[in-house]
């Protein structure tokens, strides 16, 4: 019997094995499939040989169409702008700028002028612009340079009053001297202050009210303070209001008393902005002129690039250098620290925060050592950044400063053998000005690059621009990860008119440390602040690579649009531009309900990003609050 029963189990047991057997035999096959066939044909299907932001800039404008401001004219010099076979019409309002025409105020102010799509006329003076009254007739907006203001001249400060009284809106992007406002009543009362407390007060902070520029309330307190914080105390008058206030020392609870940076006076359907300090001679000027106009109108729409780009500068390495070093900061090779350390940790917070990084690359950072690219690690990273739709560029720097055409001829050479044929779009210059980029365009870049990437110098005005027939220039702001107040306040600005964030981090320091901190260790954790920071401040914007942002930089300076208000409807027609385009509409008070020719999205309260798809859309709005409706 006891046999009987042990044959039986040794029968049921080899029923069982080969059962299990076959199970672990479809499971194993399934997981061969799995982990080798489907890497197999994703290796297969992703085209890395092939850039597909060759395709953005195909068919979209160029310098030719280029609007310029004055009369609707563009750089042909005609009247109208021709879409489709027809002729539009081209009807803008008009801003007169007062100032010397050099300066950085007045060329940000123009700045603005162009990419609102207004007309323009300047003076030089305030006289000038008396003179020539007849022929700049009711304009919209009077922005002047204080400094272009005779104040002891009874006749120009009748003319101001004389401007808003007839409807025109005023802004002072600085103020005459304190002695100047403390005796003549009748220019206190055209910049709406009521008193001068002290010539110059040091102040412990600034807090910026919510409502005016986008991103909200902000209070910038002494620590890590880099904001202007010496100016004259003014306490305002009747009939102001204050966007902009020192925060003093001490005393916390009469803040209306507390001196005033930034404010508007009314005067009936006019208002004069002032603003007390040197706030308007930099890039900041774009978005405090799109904020004040937004001020002055029941609703404002204008175009911006909606982009908000991240750029790593020299990244990545494919050839083994400076291996002492890396030995003694990584205990890793260069190509090790990029792929094992540095791209996991990036990656991360782009996909957190929806970002697609635009990888500008130098196959080599030093030409003299003898060290040469890896070819298979290229390969990797075109298909990494393929998986990842990041974009590949050419970064034009390197630690031996070997000249471009030289540093091009060897990159083209580690191309052609590795992936023939390859078209970069993008290329980043750094510090280059507009006459390097011009020659290197004429002797090392690519003819397929259709954009310059370039760090924002001190006196440059310009945000966007075309530096050739066919290429456009973008700027970015740096690393700002030293997250400073003032980088705070200067995004803030690009952000509200421009919809405009472009940072660049350089990750030469990386592989090549001049200190501690340029440690990946160390240098990781700034950016990751500033990728959350920015990445929770403004998720309503796009992110692009520096090819897309190219495409919205050609329609941005090419396009033309009009826009009316029937009701509760706006119409807006846009031409000139090739595929979407985007606008913020700024209200008060009203939402967004509908909108045909396109879509929108809320950036924040009164703030909405529109999407036109068509050539006309019309955007419905209704009140955001019962009690404001009329």
């Amino acid at each position: 019997m006891t046999d009987m029963r042990t044959e039986a189990h040794v029968r049921g047991v080899r029923m069982i094995s080969r059962r299990n057997f076959v199970t672990i035999a479809i499971l194993m096959s399934v997981l061969l499939f799995l982990c080798m066939c489907l890497n197999s044909l994703k290796d297969y299907w992703n085209d890395y040989a092939v850039n597909t932001y060759t395709e953005t800039a195909e068919n979209y404008p160029s310098r030719v169409n280029l609007y310029l401001p004055g009369k609707g004219q563009t750089e042909t010099g005609e009247d109208t702008q021709e879409t489709a076979g027809e002729e539009i019409q081209v009807a803008r309002s008009l801003v007169v700028l007062v100032g010397e025409q050099d300066s950085a105020l007045m060329g940000t102010a123009r700045e603005w002028v162009s990419y609102t799509k207004r007309d323009l006329l300047e003076y030089s003076s305030l006289t000038d612009c008396r003179g020539e009254g007849s022929r700049a007739g009711l304009p919209e907006m009077l922005v002047l340079d204080s400094a272009c203001v005779d104040w002891d001249s009874r006749g120009e400060v009748d003319y101001l009053f004389q401007c808003v009284e007839q409807g025109t809106h005023l802004v002072f992007c600085n103020l005459p001297d304190v002695s100047v406002i403390e005796s003549n009543s009748k220019v206190r009362n055209l910049l709406g202050i009521r008193r001068v407390v002290e010539p110059e007060v040091t102040v412990e902070g600034l807090h910026l009210c919510g409502g005016f520029l986008l991103g909200g309330e902000t209070i910038y307190e002494e620590e890590g303070g880099d904001m202007e914080n010496v100016f004259p105390w003014y306490v305002l008058g009747s009939g102001t209001k204050a966007y902009m206030k020192g925060i003093l020392e001490g005393d916390v609870t009469n803040t209306n008393s507390y001196p005033a940076l930034i404010w508007r006076k009314s005067f009936g359907t006019a208002y004069v902005f002032a603003v007390n300090g040197g706030y308007m001679e930099g890039t900041e000027a774009l978005g405090l002129l799109s904020a004040m106009s937004a001020e002055m109108y029941s609703y404002e729409i204008y175009p911006v690039l909606n982009a908000q780009n991240i750029i790593l500068a020299g990244y990545p390495g494919l050839a083994d250098e400076n291996r002492e070093e890396m030995d003694r900061v990584y205990s890793r090779s260069i190509r090790q620290v990029f792929q094992e350390i540095v791209w996991p940790g990036l990656s991360a917070g782009f996909e957190q925060h929806r970002y697609r990084a635009t990888c500008m690359m130098t196959p080599q950072f030093d030409y003299r050592d003898g060290n040469l690219p890896d070819e298979e690690q290229f390969v990797y990273y075109l298909k990494l950044f393929k998986e990842n739709q990041a974009e590949v560029g050419l970064s034009g720097q390197n630690v031996s400063d070997t000249p471009l055409d030289m540093k091009w001829q060897e990159d083209q050479e580690f191309f052609q053998n590795t992936v023939e044929g390859y078209d970069f779009t993008s290329f980043y210059g750094g510090k280059m000005t507009d006459e390097e980029i011009g020659k290197a365009l004429g002797v090392g870049i690519p003819t397929s690059v259709r954009t310059v990437v370039t760090d924002r110098g001190e006196m440059q005005t310009e945000v966007v621009r075309f530096v050739s027939e066919d290429v456009t220039a973008q700027s970015t702001l740096g690393d700002v990860i030293d997250g400073t107040h003032r980088n705070d306040f200067l995004i803030k600005c690009l952000e509200t008119s421009l919809g405009y964030l472009s940072v660049s981090f350089d990750m030469t320091k990386v592989a090549y440390p001049e200190g501690e901190e340029d440690a990946w260790e160390k240098m990781s954790r700034a950016v990751a602040v500033a990728i959350t920071t920015y990445g929770k401040a403004y998720p309503g914007f796009d992110r692009t690579t520096a090819s897309e942002c190219d495409r919205r930089i050609r329609n941005l300076l090419a396009m033309d649009y009009q826009d009316g208000r029937r009701g509760n409807v706006i119409e807006l027609e846009v031409t000139g531009a090739v595929g979407e385009v985007w606008f913020i509409l700024r209200t008060h008070n009203e939402s967004v309900a509908a909108m045909e020719g396109g879509s929108f999205r809320q950036l924040e309260q009164d703030a909405w990003l529109i999407q036109v798809q068509e050539e006309k859309v019309s955007i419905t709005l209704e009140p955001s609050d019962e009690r404001y409706y009329q």
